[in-house]
């Protein structure tokens, strides 16, 4: 006893250090939960290799993506100044603490950027800012929202990372709830069945202990290992530690109860409880431990993260053996104070009702239970809701951000799709950037797609100038114009040519013959006049000087007289001829001056030459008349010569003064005559190579019309030829050079749409419905294998392509947790299944209990959703709620079968039917119990405010209420079957013994006979 009563104290003393070193040890849960205790999906999932191309296209640096939501008080436009106020507040923000700045998208940065950031009603702005992921998520939001704040417009900062985070802090405040009333509710319900404070006490310190400790090791776990956690984790450890704890704690207790009534000492009946209640305890917490642990084998880790329960529960079994021992063997009776023990066990009329019915009645009561059943059978498949943000209350910031964008844009605006398209070379290519336009322009029309935005359509919308249809336009307006402009060229071209025709070209070159022929004669001339000039001022000279002597040289001055008055008239003859063909020349050079500038020759040198000669003839005019007036004089004083000498004297000396005059001007018109000869033969020459010219510009001209005419045609067709090209579907096709795509007006759009080496490129979509419900997720997989087919056999045809975002994590999620599912249960099931056949040494009896258990979990689940829909007013169960449900509801379920089972192994004093009603009258009590305690700690999930936890406590509940009638009823049935079938194999044989009874009776006949 003594030894016994050591080894326990050692026990006590073992646990008090474990929970001290527990307890120190314990990470800081909140923020472990806060960073892993997010959903984790799998690294080969769609949305995880987004996730991983999102974070080469930012350098390799994990970032978030925040919403921040500028509400102007409900509908109301904001106004420029308010406008600009929020453009100013988003230039300023600022990189502090833990906020690092990457990139901000702002509703006033472009064009495309307000289609897409800034509401129809112009009362919401939206702005997308990115940054590291180096800091908590609430401590990013705090910042973002202190810094965005302004006077008069409601400002929320949301988005993904801010709704989970919300949904954690949601979470850890339901658990400090669902903690405190738990207890309370337990330690009340434990008062009630003990009529004791010290029971529940030591109950609830054995139950604390085993959750501190196994907290304590998850955590580590989770922290040092990345053992499976979610902000589950925490919160079903709790609910299941304190339920079946307690549960297995009253069984115990009992068992301890009815030895201490039988008048066994306190370490005796410990003892016994220990052998008796403990060998049940073990039986249900290892077949509960194989339900939770096989949940390991998940590929889900957020189905794994259950997997705590069953370290949770290893630690409780070893705590309730070994701690309760302790205060078993201490206090003894004193535990029950200040109830008295009695040796009357506590029996169940329900239960006894129930089995009774059911041994009397098999066929009939499982029939009704097949019936009940059938409808929430054939209602299973419904539609689960996907939607986190619906397990955050309105009246957090987060929350309130969200319900704005889906108020004032699309729903699918709140959660759009990101699609990375990862190529091996740059995509600011001709060729990629119409292949990414095509893939934009083919998304667009997909069923259920509100926008589509990439690099090409950075607002949505096609910029027309990018496209073929727009530029063609531009073409062929310019083929228009340029069919007019060769129409007036060809006219003008036929004008000159005219022109030409009519301009005689031969006709003045003869013209021009004669001039240069008159010329060569007036060159002659002048040269004969130079010489005249030279002979008359020599016979001046020579009368000059026979005048001194001029009675000795008179007949001398009389033949030279008359030599004079000859050369005079040759002279005067000589210019009324040169001054005729001068006049004639004069008229001819003016035309064909004219005649040379209208064909483009230069005419300035001809014109100089001419202007130089009719100077000279002019000099030349004014000198033969200064001769012919003196000649004048002299003839008409020959007759009074002889008087008048000394007048002849004098006009000789006159004469001989105008010498030089008549010389010099002999001489100009000697030298103007060869100019203008020289000039006229030069004008000749260029004006019969002229002539050859212009008939070859004739011929030109005449080529020219011709080819107008074909290229006039060519104009034509090739219009013809654009317009159609224009008008079809290749006027759809993206086109820009390469010199735009380098320029710097295209160049905020490839920033925004691809990663610094432009060899990652992103296309935002936006859904039109709910982006979590489960038509949009039917769209986005269609659009899924649509993209992939769309880009198969196209210069994208390598590229890596991945949806990425929330909505798309959310998709992942669906078929993940669908598939998962369904996989998980079946592994449980055959767990637990396993362990049945163990415990009870039968097959018929597992089946039995799981077909149970399932119907139950079928009809809680039916009927939660019913409660959820008209008394919580959620439409749709959370995607997890049956998950939870139902491994809460197999764990815990089969704990009430095997207590019921075992009792009935322990019943051997009478036949299976009287075993099976006693097994249930006495066991009913304790799992009634059980399950008023478990259900009140489920109840303790509903205050935390969170839909799942809500949906769950109230699945379980009804699945708990439901499995307490349909236990004994479906055991029971099968007991009387199997009586039934073993008393008609009975009955079967009987006509055997009957025979030979008869063979028996005929013998003795017989012998009776033979003696007579």
């Amino acid at each position: 006893m003594k030894r016994i009563t050591k080894k326990y104290t050692l026990a006590l003393v073992g646990w008090i250090i474990v929970v001290l070193v527990a307890i120190l040890a314990m990470p800081n849960v909140s923020q472990l939960v806060r960073d892993k205790g997010n959903i984790t999906l799998p690294s080969y999932v769609e949305s995880q290799q987004a996730s991983r191309i999102e974070k080469k296209a930012n350098g390799n640096k994990s970032v978030r993506t925040y919403t921040a939501v500028f509400n102007n008080n409900g509908n109301n436009k904001f106004t420029a100044a308010q406008s600009k106020k929020i453009t100013h507040k988003l230039s300023k923000l600022e990189n502090k603490n833990s906020l690092t700045i990457q990139k901000v998208m702002s509703p006033s940065e472009n064009a495309q950027t307000k289609k897409q950031l800034i509401s129809k009603d112009k009362s919401t702005q939206l702005a997308q800012i990115t940054v590291n992921s180096s800091g908590t998520v609430s401590k990013q939001v705090n910042e973002l929202q202190k810094q965005l704040k302004m006077d008069g417009v409601k400002t929320y900062v949301t988005g993904s990372d801010a709704l989970n985070d919300e949904f954690t802090s949601v979470t850890e405040k339901g658990i400090q709830k669902t903690e405190v009333i738990a207890v309370i509710f337990i330690f009340i319900v434990l008062i009630i069945v003990f009529r004791s404070p010290i029971v529940p006490l030591i109950s609830l310190l054995n139950v604390g202990v085993a959750f501190v400790t196994s907290l304590s090791i998850i955590m580590n776990l989770a922290q040092k290992y990345n053992f499976p956690l979610s902000n589950f984790t925490q919160v079903f450890l709790v609910v299941v530690l304190f339920g079946i704890g307690t549960d297995y704690n009253i069984l115990l207790y009992n068992y301890f109860k009815g030895a201490l009534a039988r008048g066994m000492s306190a370490v005796e009946a410990a003892h016994d409880a220990q052998r008796h209640g403990g060998r049940t305890i073990l039986y249900s917490g290892i077949s509960v431990l194989i339900g939770f642990s096989v949940l390991s084998l998940a590929k889900f880790s957020f189905y794994q993260s259950a997997v705590g329960v069953a370290i949770g529960i290893l630690v409780l079994l070893m705590v309730l053996l070994t701690l309760n021992m302790f205060f078993m063997e201490t206090l003894g009776a004193k535990m029950f104070w200040p109830s008295k023990i009695s040796g009357a066990r506590g029996k169940s009329r329900l239960w006894y009702g129930l089995s009774r019915s059911a041994l009397a009645y098999p066929v009939v009561i499982l029939a009704i239970i097949a019936i009940v059943g059938v409808p929430f059978l054939v209602n299973s498949n419904t539609t689960l809701n996907f939607n986190n943000a619906d397990e955050v209350p309105n009246s957090y910031e987060a929350k309130k951000g969200y319900e704005v964008i889906q108020d004032h844009f699309s729903k699918g605006m709140s959660a759009p799709v990101t699609i990375y398209i990862q190529n091996s070379k740059k995509l600011d290519t001709q060729s990629r950037l119409a292949a990414i336009d095509d893939l934009t322009q083919y998304l667009k029309k997909e069923p259920g797609v509100k926008t589509v935005a990439s690099a090409t359509q950075p607002g949505g919308d096609k910029i027309k100038s990018m496209y073929l249809k727009s530029q063609l336009t531009t073409i062929t307006d310019g083929l228009k114009t340029s069919s007019k402009g060769i129409q007036e060229i060809k006219s003008g071209l036929n004008s000159a040519n005219s022109q030409l025709t009519s301009a005689n070209i031969s006709g003045s070159t003869a013209q021009v013959q004669e001039l240069a022929d008159g010329t060569s004669q007036l060159q002659t001339g002048a040269q004969t006049l130079s010489s005249g000039i030279d002979q008359y001022t020599s016979g001046v000279s020579q009368v000059n000087s026979g005048l001194q002597s001029a009675s000795s040289q008179m007949p001398t001055l009389t033949s030279g007289v008359s030599t004079l008055t000859s050369s005079s008239q040759q002279l005067s003859s000589g210019l009324s001829q040169l001054q005729s063909q001068m006049t004639a020349l004069s008229s001819q050079a003016t035309q064909i001056l004219t005649l040379l500038a209208a064909s483009g020759q230069d005419t300035s040198t001809a014109a100089a030459e001419m202007t130089q000669l009719q100077g000279a003839i002019g000099q030349l005019s004014t000198g033969s008349s200064a001769v012919s007036s003196g000649m004048s004089q002299l003839q008409n004083q020959i007759p009074t010569l002889t008087a008048g000498m000394s007048t002849l004297s004098s006009g000789t000396s006159t004469l001989v003064a105008s010498n030089s005059t008549l010389t010099s001007g002999g001489q100009s018109v000697a030298s103007g005559a060869t100019q203008v000869n020289t000039g006229v033969q030069e004008m000749n020459t260029q004006l019969q190579s002229m002539a050859t010219q212009v008939t070859q510009l004739q011929s030109g001209l005449s080529s020219a019309s011709d080819g107008l005419d074909s290229l006039a045609s060519g104009n034509a067709t090739m219009k013809t030829y654009l317009d159609g090209l224009r008008t079809s579907y290749v006027g759809n096709t993206f086109y820009l050079p390469k010199d735009t795509i380098k320029s710097s007006e295209f160049k905020p759009a490839l920033d925004n749409y691809m990663s610094s080496n432009r060899k990652i490129a992103s296309i935002t979509l936006v859904f039109k419905g709910d982006p979590n419900s489960d038509k949009t997720s039917k769209q986005l997989k269609t659009i899924q294998s649509d993209t992939d087919a769309r880009l198969k056999h196209g210069v994208l045809k390598n590229a890596t392509v991945a949806f990425g975002g929330q909505t798309s994590e959310n998709n992942d999620t669906r078929k993940l947790a669908n598939g998962d599912f369904g996989r998980t249960a079946l592994i449980m099931t055959i767990g637990i299944g396993i362990a049945l056949i163990v415990v009870t040494e039968s097959i018929l009896q597992p089946m039995t209990i799981i077909g149970t258990l399932l119907l139950a979990y079928e009809i809680s689940l039916g009927i939660t959703r019913v409660v959820s829909k008209f008394v919580l007013g959620d439409a749709l169960l959370s995607w997890n709620t049956p998950f939870f449900t139902f491994i809460m509801l197999m764990a815990l379920g089969v704990d009430y079968s095997i207590f019921l089972m075992v009792r009935f192994r322990d019943e051997t004093d009478h036949d299976l039917k009287d075993r099976m009603l006693n097994a249930a009258t006495a066991i009913g009590a304790v799992v009634i119990s059980a399950a008023i305690i478990l259900s009140g700690t489920f109840a303790a999930l509903i205050p935390s405010g969170v839909t799942t936890l809500i949906q769950v406590a109230l699945g379980v509940i009804f699945g708990l209420i439901i499995l307490v009638i349909f236990l004994p009823l479906t055991l029971s049935s099968l007991i009387s079957l199997t009586m039934w079938h073993e008393n008609r194999m009975h009955r079967t044989k009987k006509p055997d013994k009957n025979i030979e009874q008869v063979k028996s009776s005929d013998d003795d006949d017989d012998k009776a006979d033979s003696t007579k």
